[in-house]
């Protein structure tokens, strides 16, 4: 007779026939079983569409994987730890000691950081180019140029690219354009259809929604990068939980109608600042009267809650007292959930003085609106 202890080791392998749900099962492995010594050998051949470990995917990595595809377009997508691990991915994948690569100057910070820090210190060159480069980005080009990353809209300054003219002439020359879609997503811009190579988002943002999930990814135009990102993530170490896939996969039949509610919010509220006493600049590509909504209109389908602006009296005092006179924004260090958030960041040199960022979630508009009147009304103008 087997000792229950035996038992109790083996996995429950039974599924109730006809049990079918909505959500998404959850699969937790590290090993995975063979049935014989041949497909154990052969293992890693089925790396990329199978299942060979625990690290390289499980039904419910791939069902997330296969939904961002569609979300996409197309392509094929890898999943990785974070937004930042995403753009590390890439620039892994692509480039090596003597190679040059092209940041717009409103990258995200940590990008910059990254790529003068680590790949710097691995033989990797890098130039900032203006974020109205558009067609003149080639005037950047060098002769070991692999890749140029973008960001339309910028996270903090709005800032928008000329994205089909930065593509046409760095593939031209056979340059790779990855992009940062975070802002957008792929509602609002389809970027491999515009012709980028790499795709990244950060899921914690939109995707996710609500503000508890670490994760992010790359969604490339063809098999054969979608493969060498896969084994790059390998030797990264790269890998995501499945219960984070699946708070991801939870978040996505609500995207579009969480980011159309926050899109139409914050449209309302880019209105009331725009001719608020108390505002100097207001940045927000989608509201008519932007510096760069005629590219918002041109090449997007749709907005977000993401916006920005400043205070005639940028001085950090009156910052913290509009701050702290906020009921229904919380002050934190991301965006993209249903709540409302606001973050203070110094503004980009050559500028001085103070960005505020709102981020407008899914609470009544009108509520909002009063909440931010209330705060500038506490300032003296």
């Amino acid at each position: 007779m087997t000792h229950i202890s035996s038992t109790l080791a083996q996995q429950a392998s039974d599924i109730p026939e006809g049990f079918a749900s909505l959500s998404q099962g959850v699969f937790h492995a590290s090993t995975i079983v063979f049935p014989d010594v041949a497909a154990f050998l052969h293992r890693q051949e089925q790396a990329h569409t199978g299942y060979s470990y625990g690290q390289n995917g499980t039904p419910t990595h791939y069902a997330l994987a296969h939904k961002l595809s569609e979300l996409e377009g197309g392509g094929h997508t890898v999943l990785v730890p974070s937004g930042l691990a995403a753009i590390v991915l890439v620039n892994s994948m692509l480039l090596g000691a003597g190679d040059h690569v092209l940041l717009p100057d409103s990258i995200y910070g940590p990008t910059l950081t990254v790529t003068q820090t680590l790949f710097a210190k691995w033989g990797v060159r890098h130039t900032i180019y203006p974020n109205d480069a558009g067609a003149d980005i080639a005037n950047f080009f060098e002769e070991t140029t692999r890749l140029v990353w973008t960001e339309s809209p910028a996270s903090n300054s709005m800032e928008m690219q000329d994205i089909p003219a930065i593509v046409a002439a760095a593939h031209a020359r056979q340059i790779k354009v990855a992009i940062d879609n975070t802002w957008a997503t792929a509602l609002g811009f389809r970027a491999l259809d515009a012709g980028v190579d790499f795709s990244i988002q950060a899921l914690t943002k939109y995707v996710g929604g609500h503000s508890d999930l670490l994760m992010g990814a790359v969604s490339a135009r063809d098999q054969a990068s979608h493969h060498e990102l896969r084994s790059t993530a390998e030797l990264l170490g790269y890998y995501v939980s499945p219960d984070e896939c699946f708070l991801a996969l939870r978040g996505l039949p609500t995207l579009a109608l969480r980011m159309e509610r926050q899109y139409a919010s914050a449209l309302r509220m880019a209105e009331f600042l725009q001719n608020h006493a108390a505002i100097d600049q207001l940045h927000y590509p989608p509201l008519p009267g932007d510096a760069y909504h005629h590219l918002w209109k041109r090449d997007f389908k749709l907005g977000n809650g993401l916006l920005s602006f400043t205070l005639k009296q940028n001085e950090l005092a009156n910052i913290e007292k509009f701050v702290a006179a906020l009921k229904l924004f919380t002050l934190g260090n991301s965006w993209g959930g249903v709540h409302s958030l606001i973050a203070v960041a110094p503004q980009r040199a050559p500028k001085t003085g103070w960005l505020l960022r709102l981020h407008v979630g899914v609470e009544h508009v009108d509520d909002l609106l009063e909440d931010v009147s209330v705060a500038l009304g506490a300032l003296e103008i």
